[in-house]
């Protein structure tokens, strides 16, 4: 079984909570929970999906709401479906003082985390909390149900995308991609870069 490293405090964790204290409350940022990624060898990638994980009655909130409707209302190939995987209580978490998953605690949990699963549809971002609509996908299951559904669900996103990936559509846009990235350090070269001054005070 794979080794997981809990940390307490994350350099990227205080990155984050240092950009919510410092800069203007306007300015709305989103931590990701969990990003599904699918590789066919030799050449091709792809996300199979955003998971959001959530407790009990914890509800999706403004940031969430606005960025699973850009992703779910992209067209295919560049839609990625999103998930709500929310744990029933209880959830029995590792001891405070853990800096790794035990094999005991991954079998505790085997045997006693539940989960229900909903497809993400569309929310009004507008109410708070916003109205979110979702799809039932699956109620009280626990891990290997868990981990057999994403099979499935990996299966299914990859036969979805295959007529877009057969046909060339991550190696053209690769190459066009590129193609642009030249054109804009070509054109950018003979302009000044702007440089960014950090100046300490007392």
């Amino acid at each position: 079984m794979k080794t997981v490293q809990l940390n307490k405090m994350r350099r990227d964790g205080v990155f984050k909570a240092l950009h919510q204290r410092l800069a203007p409350p306007n300015y709305y940022a989103l931590d990701a929970d969990l990003i599904l990624v699918d590789k066919i060898p030799p050449a091709t990638v792809y996300v199979v999906a955003q998971l959001e994980f959530k407790m009990d009655t914890e509800t999706i909130t403004f940031t969430q709401a606005v960025y699973f409707n850009q992703l779910v209302f992209a067209p295919v190939p560049w839609r990625v479906p999103v998930y709500i995987i929310r744990a029933r209580e209880p959830y029995d978490m590792p001891p405070t003082d853990a800096t790794r998953l035990s094999y005991d605690y991954c079998q505790h949990a085997l045997k006693t985390h539940r989960f229900d699963v909903a497809e993400y549809l569309h929310a009004d971002w507008r109410p708070e909390p916003p109205r979110v609509s979702v799809a039932t996908i699956a109620e009280n299951i626990g891990w290997r149900e868990l981990i057999e559904w994403e099979r499935e669900l990996r299966q299914a996103r990859r036969a979805q995308l295959a007529p877009y990936i057969n046909t060339g559509w991550q190696t053209q846009h690769a190459a066009h991609a590129a193609h642009e990235q030249g054109e804009i350090e070509t054109s950018a070269s003979s302009k000044q870069k702007p440089n960014l001054i950090i100046v300490a005070t007392e």
